[in-house]
């Protein structure tokens, strides 16, 4: 098989393994529901009153599970009570699953532009040279 040929079959096998990359992609994606932009943690803090048991510093901390997430270029904060905790983790979850295969997608795009422009490249056929002049002059009238 001609060099360019074996290129332009390479190309060809590349782009396919690149759609069937970008299906799977697609379906995770559109498999899911419901989504919350976010991470959900146990924040630790002090509350401030002078005789509560976190005053000391070597007493206990005041234990809360929260959901934080930017919004307008700002974190936000949420407290999540114990019977929604699950629930807002599998959606959190969910969320940076549905990004991750966001950032999937856009990294197979640029590999999908560069295997069509090789693609493009094996295939195309240079020019067609000139067509030979005649030697003979032509009449006017």
């Amino acid at each position: 098989m001609a060099p360019r040929l074996a290129r332009a079959s390479r190309q060809r096998q590349i782009l396919l393994g690149l759609i069937e990359d970008c299906r799977r992609l697609v379906q995770q994606m559109v498999a899911l529901r419901e989504l919350v932009k976010g991470s959900v943690y146990e924040l630790k803090t002090r509350c401030g009153k002078p005789s509560c048991h976190c005053a000391s510093h070597e007493g206990p901390l005041h234990s809360a599970t929260v959901l934080s997430w930017s919004q307008d270029g700002r974190t936000r904060l949420r407290s999540i009570g114990p019977e929604d905790r699950p629930r807002v983790r599998r959606l959190a979850g969910d969320y940076r699953r549905f990004r991750q295969a966001r950032a999937g997608l856009v990294k197979i795009h640029g590999q999908v532009l560069l295997a069509v422009d090789r693609l493009e490249k094996a295939l195309r056929l240079p020019p067609p040279p000139p067509k030979k002049k005649s030697t003979s002059k032509r009449r006017r009238s």
